[in-house]
């Protein structure tokens, strides 16, 4: 029984030291850059060995990633039931689990993931949609409590949040923006939020748009 424990430990420490060593590779030198061989040189195993733990090199990456994932998708729904939070507080919290995922993902990355290992792309992409479901429900809860402009209905902020999130956090558009996708989601933020104009510009463009509406809209 003793020696049954041990042989599990071993096993769970060997596959620990697999998915750290190939999380640092994988986001040093991307996906498709690293090869098994590579992987196993690194830790000083035969590939045999490697393969024992690991059917396929998209096994690693899916340990590599999902697990992260899940991990920020439970302290996501921990926050949203804190009923001891307001909402502001919640707001940051999320903004902030939300962001710390994206610090080290670069656009260069997620690109080679949704090129060279597109399952695994699919199931990083469901995971990040429920977890934007989350976001939105917590925008609505916003919305209901009077954090937003009652003016604009709450279906408008979150599909423009929605919108903007599909747009912009997919790896070909990544590629072409000069910032990291942490960078994108809080420019994102900043500007459904706070708006793109400076303080002493929003009054005079607030009337300016309310006289082209009204020039624009049809006769009565």
């Amino acid at each position: 029984m003793a020696e049954t424990r041990t042989q599990t430990d071993h096993d769970e420490a060997l596959r620990t030291r697999i998915v750290e060593a190939a999380r640092e590779l994988f986001l040093d030198h991307g996906y498709s850059k690293v090869s098994a061989s590579e992987l196993a040189g690194a830790l000083g195993i035969s590939k045999k060995t490697l393969y024992r733990e690991f059917e396929t090199k998209e096994d690693i990456l899916r340990a590599v990633v999902l697990p992260k994932l899940k991990e920020s998708a439970k302290r996501l729904d921990h926050v949203l039931a804190d009923d001891s939070l307001s909402f502001p507080e919640k707001l940051q919290m999320v903004l902030s689990i939300m962001g710390t995922q994206q610090q080290r993902v670069s656009p260069v990355f997620v690109r080679d993931i949704s090129v060279h290992a597109p399952e695994v792309w699919n199931e990083i992409q469901e995971q990040k949609k429920a977890r934007l479901k989350k976001f939105e429900s917590l925008l609505q809860e916003g919305s209901k409590l009077g954090y937003f402009r009652s003016d604009i209905p709450q279906e408008v902020i979150v599909r423009m949040h929605t919108a903007a999130v599909e747009a912009l956090m997919n790896p070909h558009a990544l590629v072409e923006l000069p910032c990291t996708s942490q960078e994108v989601f809080r420019n994102i933020v900043t500007v459904l939020f706070e708006g793109i104009l400076c303080d002493g510009k929003r009054k005079s463009f607030s009337r300016k748009c309310d006289l082209t509406a009204s020039a624009l809209s049809p006769a009565q």
